[in-house]
């Protein structure tokens, strides 16, 4: 059962950064070739997944994949992983050295692996939004972060829908639920929200 004071606190520092643009930030793909995320990602909205020297655990792995795979279906979703640790020999897409991809170096501040949320126009969304393990919390969020709508917002709405025996009270969020799962929610729901501070 989900303590909604406590999910309050969790997902409240999600916006923490929604002024923050980084479609000038450099990406430098594993061959070595540089592109700026807005052109990589024009119009996309991005899950994407930050890593420093400590990796994804296999049940975050196996999570990512099944996130992945839920949002097949939506176009304008697409999922990017960023190396931002000490390895360059890595095999996954990292930081270019400009100025723009320092200033984003900065606030990245992770020990642990961290997701963001990045908005269709470059702005974060999500600053360490929720993770592939807090599978309906993150699908809902994500999906809200279709339309521009930052992690806060949509979370905070989100566990207001809940009501103490793991249901929705909202029948927009059964609505929301029953279209991108494709079935109805069941009698009581697994939410789970962990923290990436």
């Amino acid at each position: 059962m989900m303590v909604k004071g406590i999910a309050k606190l969790m997902v409240k520092n999600y916006n923490d950064y929604t002024s923050t643009h980084i479609s000038d930030v450099k990406i430098v793909d594993p061959e070595g070739r540089n592109q700026s995320f807005g052109n990589l990602y024009n119009g996309k909205t991005v899950y994407l997944y930050v890593w420093g020297n400590k990796k994804r655990s296999v049940q975050q792995e196996k999570s990512y994949q099944q996130l992945k795979e839920r949002f097949a279906k939506y176009p304008d979703v697409v999922f990017s992983e960023l190396y931002v640790g000490s390895d360059t020999s890595s095999n996954t897409s990292r930081l270019g050295d400009d100025t723009p991809s320092a200033e984003f170096r900065k606030i990245l501040m992770i020990g642990d692996p961290a997701a963001f949320i990045i908005g269709k126009d470059g702005a974060i969304l999500a600053y360490k939004g929720p993770r592939p393990d807090d599978k309906i919390i993150l699908d809902y969020v994500l999906y809200q972060a279709m339309t521009g709508e930052d992690g806060t917002k949509s979370a905070k709405r989100f566990i207001r829908g809940m009501n103490g025996n793991s249901q929705f009270k909202s029948s927009k969020l059964i609505e929301w639920y029953t279209g991108h799962f494709g079935k109805a929610p069941g009698d009581k729901l697994n939410v789970s929200l962990s923290s990436t501070n």
